[in-house]
């Protein structure tokens, strides 16, 4: 193993176990207990309807949607700069030519930061919270695939469409959930390399990272759903985005890495 992999991969491995261990302050657990009060005088109904957008969001998106998406960006620029930056890389093995690679896959989420934060924030002006829903999935599975070709994924493969869910729940985990998360992303990226079957139910899968989505983004949703004040739940689209992109730029980076060992 060269130099570079071996600490970029100890690098990742110090950022995996920071995200896992992570203890909440004081401030995180007045707002954990302010948002719970909340979510207890959001009608039950509501809730049902929350989930029911994301179950139903995913399903479209992942069955009619990929081609839709996939005009926004260039597909095949995209593999282009990979399979260039991943032909260099593989020739010198040097950091510096690593971090192009990183670059190149790091680039376009700047872009889909703003699409999300100036779709979220229109819509909150005019109190819709539920129809927005699908776009904001769409918005974060772009960022997605765009990041697995970066890295010389094919996200229309099922098993990593699988992967892709999988990896959206590790990343949307409550803090008691996360270590059980974490190893099914990790069992099921190991599986793929090694050509080995994963079983799974589609939608279960869509319904599992439904409810994970759906109850991290409750209030945001409630909140977006009012006119005017929605717009304050619109900044959560954003940072909900970032976190997602973030685990899965870590998730794909260390598949690269580790197939370059």
């Amino acid at each position: 193993m060269s130099d570079i992999i071996k600490k970029q991969l100890e690098k990742v491995e110090k950022q995996e176990q920071k995200y896992l261990n992570q203890k909440e302050n004081a401030l995180q657990k007045k707002k954990k207990a302010f948002s719970h009060t909340l979510e207890q005088k959001i009608p039950l109904k509501l809730r049902e309807n929350i989930q029911n957008a994301f179950y139903k969001g995913f399903l479209v998106i992942f069955e009619k949607g990929t081609d839709v998406i996939e005009k926004t960006y260039d597909k095949e620029k995209i593999l282009w700069e990979y399979q260039f930056q991943d032909k260099k890389f593989c020739e010198n093995k040097k950091r510096k030519q690593f971090k192009k690679l990183e670059k190149c896959a790091n680039k376009s989420n700047r872009v889909n930061i703003a699409v999300t934060a100036v779709e979220g924030a229109g819509l909150g002006l005019l109190g819709i919270g539920l129809p927005d829903i699908p776009i904001f999935l769409a918005v974060i599975l772009k960022g997605i695939y765009e990041t697995a070709l970066h890295y010389g994924y094919d996200y229309n493969d099922k098993r990593e469409q699988i992967y892709i869910l999988r990896l959206m729940r590790g990343a949307m985990a409550e803090q008691e959930q996360k270590q059980q998360c974490d190893e099914l992303v990790e069992k099921t990226a190991e599986d793929i390399e090694k050509g080995i079957a994963v079983p799974y139910d589609f939608k279960q899968e869509v319904k599992k990272t439904s409810e994970i989505f759906s109850n991290a983004m409750l209030i945001a949703k409630f909140i977006q759903g009012i006119p005017l004040v929605g717009v304050t739940g619109s900044g959560y689209n954003v940072m909900v985005y970032h976190k997602i992109l973030k685990y899965c730029h870590r998730k794909y980076k260390k598949r690269y890495l580790i197939n370059k060992q």
